[in-house]
């Protein structure tokens, strides 16, 4: 069953993410109850309204998570930056930091023209960069980079779903080349902790099938959504202005 397979791997990626074990059935005891309340709903409602409603609301979630998510990326990487530039970072690993800012720059104005994020200030765990204030171990942030670029993919695959289920084809392929450039990243976070070889799947993973399992998911990482984390942290505003990319990138809005 659908609903069972989304509480299972959400369970996988809520363990992988290193969250305490109660945190864990906390949320997936919300999920189950969320799941069962969707399924409830459904069986009430026609079916051609049902299936309209679905499809509209799966829309409208995929987008407020997706503008959040970037946002909170952008907000990530700002810091990443500044830490990067008070650390001895490799100039080889810097510039990768710089052109994912770039990328996920361009990926919240996108973003942004259809969507309005829930919050625009989050709580980030110290363990993403390795430590409090300036620090910035590498293994660390890659290991939180690969986690989080391997739900941002699936993210922008629910968004493929979502608007092929609506017929929308324009906005499909534009998340799926946003999912693109996500793979792209994860990989290059694979390279920071080692992983040999980096480029080590056939077929990226589906396995959250609805965009709240998404922001559930860093959730059970520690990340907090206008709200105080579950991991020890501190609070970050996405930057107004938004910082300038230091490079310049090509291919900076959808084809």
């Amino acid at each position: 069953m659908p609903e069972q397979t989304d509480v299972r791997t959400l369970e996988d990626a809520l363990r992988q993410a290193g969250s305490p074990r109660g945190t864990r059935r906390w949320l997936l005891e919300r999920a189950a109850v969320g799941a069962a309340g969707v399924a409830a709903g459904g069986a009430l409602a026609p079916a051609g309204a049902a299936l309209a409603r679905d499809r509209h609301s799966s829309i409208s979630s995929f987008g407020t998570v997706a503008v959040t998510t970037e946002a909170l990326t952008v907000t990530l990487l700002t810091e990443v930056l500044r830490r990067a530039n008070r650390n001895s970072v490799p100039a080889g690993d810097l510039a990768v930091f710089e052109g994912a800012y770039a990328a996920e720059v361009d990926h919240f104005r996108f973003t942004r023209r259809y969507w309005n994020p829930t919050t625009t200030n989050f709580w980030i765990p110290d363990g993403f960069f390795g430590g409090s204030g300036d620090t910035l171990d590498l293994t660390a942030l890659g290991m939180a980079l690969v986690a989080g670029e391997t739900l941002f993919v699936n993210l922008y695959l629910i968004g493929v779903t979502a608007f092929a289920q609506a017929g929308n084809g324009q906005f499909a392929r534009f998340s799926a080349e946003i999912a693109g450039v996500e793979s792209e990243h994860r990989v290059l976070a694979e390279t920071l902790v080692g992983a040999a070889p980096p480029n080590n799947v056939g077929f990226e993973a589906f396995s959250i099938q609805r965009p709240q399992g998404i922001e559930m998911a860093l959730e059970g990482a520690g990340v907090g959504f206008g709200t105080q984390g579950s991991a020890p942290g501190a609070f970050y505003r996405l930057p107004h202005p938004i910082m300038p990319p230091p490079v310049q990138i090509t291919s900076n809005k959808p084809s």
